[in-house]
C-alpha cells in the first residue's frame, strides 16, 4: 500500500519592503540684515516606504532618516534667542477623518502651540519632548499640508546646532488618495535689533 501524502498549502509570501531611498542634499546660506551668516542644510536622508502592518488600504507608512545642521556666525549683535527644528510636512490626496496625534517609545509629543506661516512652523513655543525613537500619525483632509516636526534645539553658544532622526516611523490613516511627504529644517534667530527665520525643503516623495 502507498502511504497518501497530503498537499500543505503554501505560505504567501511576506509583501516586499522598497528599499531606502535616499535623498537629494538640501542646503542654504542668508545674511540677515544685521550681519548674521546663517547656514542650514538637511543630508544622509533617506525615506524607506513599507506596506501598511495593519494591511489597510486607507493607511500609509514609512521610515524616515535624516540629519540637519546650522550654523551661524559673523554678527555683531548678540542671539538672545533661537530655535532649529528637524521634521516633515505631509499631504494627504483624500481623506475620510479629520484630527491630528503625536505618539512613540520615547515621547515625541508637542510641548507648545505651533503657529503656522506659509507653511512653516513659528512661535515662541515651539516644542518637543526629548527622544530620537518613536512614530509620528496624522490624520488630514484633502489637500491639506500638516507640519511634523521631529526634533528641535537652541543653537549652541558657539552658534551650532545638529539634529540627527533615525529610523522615525511615520504614518498616516483614512487617506484614499496618495500621501505625499518631505523634509524640511527651519532656523529663527532673534538679535536685540533683527528677528530672522527661513527654512529650506528636502524633494517630496510618496509613502
Amino acid at each position: 500500500m502507498t502511504a497518501g501524502i497530503a498537499a500543505v498549502p503554501a505560505a504567501p509570501p511576506p509583501p516586499a519592503n522598497a528599499d531606502p531611498v535616499p535623498m537629494a542634499a538640501q542646503i542654504y546660506d542668508k545674511v540677515s540684515r544685521d550681519g548674521w551668516h546663517m547656514q542650514i542644510r538637511i543630508d544622509n536622508e533617506t525615506i524607506n516606504s513599507v506596506p501598511n502592518l495593519a494591511e489597510a488600504s486607507n493607511s500609509r507608512e514609512g521610515f524616515v532618516t535624516a540629519s540637519g545642521t546650522a550654523t551661524v556666525s559673523g554678527g555683531a549683535s548678540p542671539i538672545t534667542d533661537s530655535i532649529f527644528i528637524l521634521g516633515y510636512q505631509l499631504g494627504c490626496q483624500s481623506d475620510v477623518s479629520t484630527g491630528l496625534q503625536f505618539g512613540g517609545t520615547a515621547g515625541i509629543a508637542p510641548l507648545g502651540s505651533v503657529g503656522v506661516g506659509g507653511g512653516v512652523p513659528v512661535g515662541a513655543s515651539v516644542g518637543l519632548g526629548a527622544g530620537a525613537a518613536g512614530f509620528v500619525q496624522t490624520v488630514v483632509q484633502p489637500g491639506v499640508i500638516v507640519d511634523l516636526p521631529l526634533a528641535n534645539m537652541a543653537l549652541s553658544d558657539g552658534g551650532e546646532a545638529m539634529l540627527d532622526i533615525d529610523n522615525i516611523h511615520i504614518k498616516a490613516d483614512a487617506c484614499g488618495g496618495d500621501v505625499t511627504i518631505r523634509s524640511y529644517a527651519y532656523l529663527r534667530i532673534s538679535t536685540a535689533v533683527a528677528h530672522t527665520e527661513y527654512a529650506i525643503y528636502g524633494d517630496p516623495a510618496k509613502i
